[in-house]
């Protein structure tokens, strides 16, 4: 389906034609997100993102930039994570050469204005302030940082507004030089492509250097004794929470059952959480869990918006079903479904060269390779509901398990009864 090429600059050209589109997405995956950063520059992985939008050498302002990409009824944007961000183009497959030229631009050559720097801190201070008014986001933020503590898998992706007000010019450019390097980055086209792509990709994108790479600290895992409970005290009308343990990273074989059991868990309308917590005593409207790797470590989460009057039976539901996988097996029926709706959540969002472009991007830059759709269908198809309870034993014991509410709670000891 893809093909591989690595450029003489080092840079890495993913290629997926499909000649039946008349679309073609342009993307660029870096090997730089928070976890790379300090406390004193945190958030710059983030306000970096927006930074490229802001003029470049060739495009010297935003308006250009939107200009162009709006005149040819194209969309773009980009995406920040604690370990990858990426920047892309979706346009008409025949304006392929203008995004390669629009999207090389603002990498190679951003011009960072100092004026525009201190403007845009107002828009990210903004940006933070809008996310921390909506619970059911901000609830991640701050699971992750009671999971995994004063380290930069559990530092606000965004930084904060201090921090944010102090950055300066160079600050940007040693950061960029850190970790933008052409060994550290992935070039995809997804879509419709020309004959020449490659001819095409090296004219636009060969010149980016090739830089010594910063590594980001390794994730320090302590030894939990006892449950961990954190609320956070906000005026609300639904309690969010998240109740979740430490995972298993992208390279551990035993994600693949992880995964099976978060769908049979948590995703869809037919799964255990949603019947339990939402159609048989409509405790929530949102309900979920969700199986999410790193590099190395990961989470395991069970989401949930709960009326504020039943916060307490809704956690006792949603812990007593994480228990109920260890304490009895799934049924074969229920592995067979979760397996199917994984095949088809693949098939639909195959059809998006969006999709496809940030899957290959992201995790060739991630993991120096890719694992195929099939290779992974296969891997998913060999978990069998043995492996679903090993795995569920090893993740659901009562002294991992972390639990973030957001809500109008002054006490944590009725949380932590239920948990222990």
């Amino acid at each position: 389906m893809h093909r591989l090429k690595t450029l003489p600059n080092g840079l890495t050209l993913i290629t997926v034609d499909l000649p039946h589109l008349d679309s073609v997405t342009t993307l660029v995956a870096v090997g730089a997100g928070s976890r790379y950063e300090t406390k004193k520059i945190n958030g710059i992985s983030h306000f970096l993102e927006h930074m490229f939008f802001k003029g470049s050498a060739k495009f010297p302002t935003a308006e250009r930039i939107a200009g162009l990409i709006d005149g040819i009824g194209a969309v773009n944007n980009a995406a920040t994570s604690k370990e990858v961000t990426f920047y892309w183009i979706k346009s008409a497959s025949k304006n392929i050469e203008l995004a390669s030229d629009i999207l090389s631009s603002m990498i190679k050559e951003s011009l960072l204005s100092r004026e525009e720097i201190e403007k845009e801190k107002g828009v990210i201070t903004e940006e933070l302030r809008m996310l921390r008014d909506i619970p059911a986001r901000l609830v991640w933020d701050l699971y992750e940082e009671l999971q995994f503590g004063d380290q930069p898998l559990g530092w606000d992706l965004g930084g904060d507004e201090k921090t944010i007000n102090l950055f300066l010019r160079d600050d940007f450019v040693k950061y960029m030089e850190s970790l933008y390097s052409s060994k550290n980055m992935t070039l995809v086209y997804v879509g419709r492509l020309p004959k020449d792509i490659e001819r095409l990709a090296a004219n636009y994108f060969s010149d980016i250097r090739p830089r010594p790479i910063t590594k980001f600290e390794p994730f320090k895992k302590t030894k939990q004794t006892k449950a961990k409970v954190n609320v956070f005290y906000k005026q609300t009308d639904q309690a969010n929470l998240i109740l979740g343990v430490e995972g298993f990273d992208k390279f551990d074989n035993r994600r693949y059952a992880a995964e099976i059991l978060s769908v049979i868990l948590g995703e869809g309308m037919s799964s255990r959480l949603f019947i339990q917590v939402r159609e048989r005593r409509g405790l929530a409207y949102r309900v979920s869990a969700s199986n999410n790797c790193y590099l190395d470590t990961g989470t395991f989460t069970a989401y949930a918006g709960l009326k504020l009057e039943k916060v307490y039976e809704g956690l006792e539901v949603i812990y007593a079903e994480l228990i109920r996988t260890v304490m009895e097996k799934v049924s074969g029926e229920e592995l067979k479904k979760a397996k199917e709706m994984i095949r088809g959540r693949i098939a639909l969002h195959s059809e998006s060269t969006n999709f496809l472009a940030e899957y290959f991007g992201t995790n060739f830059v991630l993991e120096g390779k890719i694992e195929t759709f099939e290779e992974y269908l296969k891997n998913i198809e060999n978990v069998t509901v043995e492996d679903i309870q090993k795995i569920a034993r090893e993740l659901f014991v009562k002294e991992k398990f972390n639990l973030q509410v957001i809500g109008p709670f002054k006490k944590i000891d009725n949380f932590e009864r239920i948990l222990t």
